[in-house]
């Protein structure tokens, strides 16, 4: 019988050459990381609505930035490959807007007179004050008791004349009886109010508001506000109206990358831009509420035509 060896081989004194060295090979490189695109708010103040630009741009997937104008041209330039879209609150940048709308970025310049809308590039600005006044002049009508009105003029604002066109309409709906008695911011008095059983008033938006709505609370007349800011805490409020700015730049931007095509938009009942807020039960009841609200949504849905022009 014959064996089979494995592995067996003739001893010998000659010692193994060791193996040569083995150079490792280099590592090959990992994808390189794209930026995120990127929204570039351009402003050097304060925006009412940067929280909210901030918020859509998070809920997009878009990298928020807020840039000074003074290096905003050449940050365009180095960022525009990932640049996704661009908001200028105020600021026009000699031609840098118009040159990255001209490459095709989304551009939106609010509230810089003179800017025209073009290939994307839309513009936001001239709020609808007549809209807000007709809110206030509706929220006054329908609140009013004794059917007596008062409006406080001459405030210092630089928007009365369209404030007052949209109040008058606005009082026309809430209350087509009801009697208005003005006066001015200087020369108004309580007792003037008071001979006509006037139970609201409407202070027209101005630097010289504050100081009438002081005098109202002191008098515990309930008033209607324009504006955000304001009256002192102590003031009997029926409700206020706001302009929300932002809700307008967020819709331009959001048609704007939809389809390319830039257009004017205007802070306005329509873009949901101007709302009535901080309403009180107790002054105005539920039931008028309603009726405020159906006016709100047929302004809208175009519906309701509050009989003035945009450039009042």
């Amino acid at each position: 019988m014959s064996a089979v060896l494995l592995g067996c081989a003739t001893a010998t004194n000659t010692p193994t050459e060791p193996p040569a060295s083995i150079t490792p090979e280099a590592p090959l490189p990992g994808p390189t990381a794209t930026p995120n695109p990127e929204l570039v708010l351009i402003t050097d103040s304060e925006v009412a609505w940067v929280s909210d630009l901030a918020t859509w741009a998070a809920q997009e997937g878009l990298k928020f930035t807020i840039a000074n104008p003074s290096g905003a041209s050449a940050y365009l330039r180095e960022s525009q490959p990932h640049l996704a879209a661009v908001v200028s609150a105020g600021e026009a940048l000699d031609g840098s807007l118009q040159q990255a709308a001209s490459e095709g970025i989304p551009v939106v310049i609010v509230n810089v007179p003179g800017m025209e809308p073009g290939p994307s590039l839309s513009t936001v600005g001239n709020a609808r004050h007549d809209q807000a006044g007709f809110l206030a002049g509706a929220m006054t009508g329908l609140a009013s008791q004794t059917g007596w009105i008062g409006q406080v003029t001459a405030t210092g604002g630089p928007d009365e004349q369209a404030y007052s066109a949209g109040f008058t309409q606005g009082l026309l709906l809430g209350c087509p009886k009801c009697q208005l008695i003005s006066q001015t911011a200087s020369d108004m008095t309580l007792d003037r109010f008071r001979a006509n059983t006037v139970d609201i008033v409407y202070p027209f938006p101005g630097p010289a508001a504050a100081g009438v709505a002081e005098v109202l609370a002191s008098g515990e007349l309930p008033i209607v506000w324009i504006g955000e800011n304001g009256p002192a805490p102590d003031t009997l409020l029926v409700g206020r109206v706001v302009f929300e700015e932002g809700f307008a730049v967020i819709l331009a931007l959001e048609e704007l990358i939809a389809t390319g095509e830039g257009q004017f938009w205007q802070p306005s009942i329509g873009t949901y831009s101007i709302l009535p807020v901080d309403i009180n039960a107790d002054l105005l009841s539920p039931g008028r509420q309603r009726l405020l609200e159906e006016a709100y949504w047929a302004i809208v849905a175009g519906e309701l035509d509050i009989g003035t022009e945009p450039d009042t």
